[in-house]
């Protein structure tokens, strides 16, 4: 175990501790990554590890022992600490996406969730959404949703729901009434069921909620505006969802990918003389042109994506709230640096040639793990659509892009 933790006082802790933090710990949690994939979820010593240096905490209110950090810093811990362990790196992302979202719920609500600790873990899934109703004090939920990852490593499941009235969905508008609900993880199931391509370590199973219980300060109405609670008042929780759930925690773990697999193949073309050749693939220039490509794709991904996230941050500290163009902006940088990535990863299978094929080389790993995070509901090509539906002022297919 890591034992030079970072500062304890959350409260001064600095970006460069943290990415110090993020590359100290990184060959610690490179070491668990075989077994993890086997057991297909992380293990016990990666998320204590992580627990323990604060990273669960980066999206955390300092009024509850968080760090509170900017979305920019946040972004680059997530994608060192992707480098060494792409599986650690999405548990960061699940950690600080819950967190962040508890800004929602009422004082009453975040006493509760957290009445254990600051490192209490929030599971959940947005899509699809359960089906709660109405009962005395809160709602009844029953559903079932996938892609639930960490999830038994979780205290409490985030889903959503749509309100019903009978056997119908609620309407407000010509519109379902939907709320987000925070249900104990100990009376939810677990159904068994990522047996998948890449990103095998994440424990990312269904869960199936059959009438559990959920009292009305630990729900909330999904809509754009709302109140925010005591904890959650400074501008981290006026960022746009989109930014900080998928800006500064997804698209980094696939800018990780992208580059691991670009230093592997640099290792090989230096070691492999490719077949019917009497050079290195070093030498051959089909290889020297996808290497080139593969690191534009990568290097400009990465700074279109950090040059909106602090565009779109400085706006927000600056009291603005961000205009449908500029949500835009940031859900096409999103896109834009997942899909790029997934391009070099490709360039770099390619190149590798048969190589890359069996699953003792890494870049088999990082190109399996490419096409499952290609597929991320708010990331995958279709996004390309949504930028451009609001771009041209029309209501997002996703519309959650506008909380």
């Amino acid at each position: 175990m890591i034992t030079d933790k970072i500062n304890t006082d959350t409260k001064s802790i600095s970006s460069d501790e943290l990415l110090e933090t993020a590359k100290k710990i990184g060959p610690f949690l490179n070491q668990f990554i075989d077994e993890e994939e086997s057991n297909r979820r992380p293990s016990s010593q990666v998320l204590s590890c992580l627990r323990e240096n604060g990273l669960f905490r980066l999206f955390m209110p300092k009024s509850l022992d968080g760090i509170e950090t900017d979305p920019l810093t946040t972004a680059k811990v997530v994608e060192e600490v992707s480098r060494h362990n792409t599986g650690a790196g999405w548990s960061l992302m699940v950690a600080n996406t819950s967190t962040w979202w508890c800004n929602r719920f009422p004082d009453k609500g975040i006493e509760e969730i957290y009445r254990k600790g600051p490192d209490t873990f929030i599971a959940g899934a947005l899509h699809p959404p359960m089906k709660a109703t109405p009962s005395d004090g809160g709602y009844i939920i029953n559903g079932r949703s996938p892609l639930t990852s960490n999830v038994h490593e979780a205290h409490w499941i985030f889903v959503t729901a749509f309100v019903m009235e009978g056997e119908q969905m609620k309407m407000n508008n010509g519109l379902p009434v939907l709320i987000g609900a925070l249900m104990n993880a100990g009376k939810c199931g677990i159904i068994d069921t990522w047996y998948t391509l890449g990103m095998k370590g994440t424990d990312s199973n269904d869960i199936e909620a059959k009438n559990v219980f959920v009292p009305e300060h630990l729900s909330f109405f999904l809509t754009p505006e709302y109140e925010r609670n005591q904890h959650y008042k400074s501008p981290l929780y006026k960022f746009p969802a989109i930014g900080a759930s998928i800006a500064s925690l997804i698209a980094p773990v696939a800018l990780a990918v992208a580059s691991n697999a670009i230093s592997e193949l640099k290792d090989l073309a230096g070691k492999k003389v490719p077949f019917g050749s009497q050079v290195s693939m070093k030498e051959k220039g089909t290889v020297q042109r996808k290497l080139g490509m593969a690191e534009a794709f990568v290097q400009s991904s990465r700074a279109y994506l950090h040059n909106t996230i602090t565009e779109s941050w400085n706006k927000t500290l600056a009291g603005e709230r961000l205009s449908p163009e500029d949500r835009a902006g940031l859900l096409l940088a999103i896109t834009h640096t997942n899909q790029s990535c997934l391009q070099a990863v490709d360039l770099v299978y390619s190149a590798a040639g048969s190589s890359a094929i069996y699953n003792r080389s890494k870049i088999s790993r990082y190109f399996s793990d490419a096409q499952v995070i290609r597929q991320h509901g708010f990331a995958n090509d279709s996004r390309y659509e949504t930028a451009g539906q609001l771009y041209l002022g029309l209501f997002p297919d996703l519309p959650v892009v506008m909380f």
